[in-house]
């Protein structure tokens, strides 16, 4: 039976690493993806007889509207924070670094809730994506970050990347 109390609307937290990143502007977008491998035989030519899961893709598009040096330095981990009482982040890595030692928990959390219900939590999350920083005379300065998520061997089968439900469990 249709229940209008599952209708939701509203925006999220985010949280990063233990850190909230502040107001966003134009809405939080998660994505999972799926991939497949397609099988095929010769006498069914180019149709698809069956499909095996070989791997998931999960991400967060967050266009962040706080622009501080901490949130350019999440959005950009290869960078390094520098000046007195870390006023600036200085830009260039050498190749080769892992992406894992940036990794860390990312949980959007709707704030028009008094429960944890609707989390959606990445078990750890990177960023590695590209950060365009606008300088606009008519728009706030909001750039946006795409979290993804990367497989935690520690847990199990079904639950490598993350939750969308109660967080606190």
């Amino acid at each position: 039976m249709a229940d209008i109390t599952n209708v939701q609307v509203g925006v999220c937290t985010v949280n990063f690493n233990s850190t909230d990143l502040g107001h966003t502007k134009g809405g939080v977008e998660v994505t999972y993806e799926p991939v497949y491998k397609d099988v095929m035989v010769d006498k069914f030519g180019e149709t698809v007889v069956e499909q095996y899961l070989i791997g998931e893709k999960l991400t967060a598009k967050v266009p962040l509207a706080e622009y501080t040096i901490a949130n350019l330095r999440r959005a950009m981990p290869q960078t390094t924070f520098g000046g007195a009482a870390n006023t600036r982040i200085t830009i260039g890595a050498a190749a080769g670094k892992k992406s894992t030692d940036d990794a860390a928990q990312l949980v959007l959390h709707p704030i028009n809730e008094g429960t944890r219900r609707h989390d959606i939590v990445f078990y750890k999350a990177i960023v590695a994506s590209e950060v365009v920083l606008p300088h606009m005379v008519d728009e706030e300065k909001v750039f946006e970050v795409v979290f993804t998520a990367l497989l935690d061997e520690t847990r199990s089968d079904g639950n490598y990347l993350g939750l969308i439900g109660d967080s606190t469990t």
